[in-house]
């Protein structure tokens, strides 16, 4: 016989059925997929207002490095008028010429029957001011020249001074312009390249070029050897 529940419905146990089951499930799949997205699309916007805070920050402190770096712009630009008028007056120091020191070596190696009109030194020109542009060219450009124009009683001393003018303290090589000896001329005489020499009389009239070895010119610190005594230096 088949069995019959006597027992009114509202009073029978609950069984569930297939239908409600997958309905269930696919409510609850539905309702994580959007708890998922609402932390995915949180964790997203809070990561972009982090990244916008960053990019403000960094971009409030760039204007503070600029703005800093400006007022900071006129001591970078003293410090390199500095480093520059420095090595300028470094270079200077090192190229210079001494005057009272050459003049004072020039007097102790002249001959006694020789005087001396004029007296040009130049640093680094490599040709002065001679009146004779080839010998001084050929002496090699770019040093330091002296460039004597003067007088000689004769021929032997106008050779003497040659010869002594290499004595002095960082003579290079000593180059003869012009020897002549005027004639007919009492008061005056002029070279034959142009170069006006004056006080000679009928002595000879000379023009000599020295040039001088750039290292040594100042006599200085480490860039210059000691002059010798007997040509004015120190002890």
């Amino acid at each position: 016989m088949k069995p019959v529940n006597l027992l009114p419905p509202s009073a029978r146990p609950y069984v569930s059925s297939g239908g409600k089951s997958t309905s269930t499930y696919a409510l609850l799949g539905v309702l994580g997929l959007l708890v998922v997205a609402a932390v995915v699309y949180v964790s997203t916007t809070n990561k972009i207002t982090t990244s916008k805070d960053q990019i403000q920050t960094a971009q409030a402190e760039q204007a503070q490095a600029q703005a800093k770096a400006a007022s900071l712009q006129s001591y970078g630009t003293y410090s390199q008028i500095a480093s520059t008028r420095i090595s300028t007056v470094a270079s200077l120091a090192v190229g210079r010429i001494d005057y009272e020191r050459l003049m004072r070596e020039t007097a102790r190696v002249l001959p006694s029957n020789v005087w001396l009109n004029s007296m040009d030194a130049e640093a680094g020109t490599g040709g002065g001011t001679s009146a004779t542009p080839t010998a001084a060219s050929a002496t090699g450009s770019g040093q330091p020249t002296v460039h004597l124009i003067g007088c000689a009683k004769n021929q032997d001393d106008v050779a003497a001074t040659l010869v002594r003018l290499r004595a002095i303290h960082g003579s290079d090589d000593v180059a003869l312009n012009t020897s002549t000896k005027p004639l007919g001329v009492t008061a005056s005489a002029t070279s034959g390249d142009g170069g006006s020499v004056t006080g000679c009389g009928t002595n000879y009239a000379f023009d000599i070029l020295v040039n001088l070895e750039a290292n040594k010119i100042n006599g200085a610190g480490d860039f210059g050897d000691k002059v010798p005594s007997n040509l004015g230096g120190g002890s």
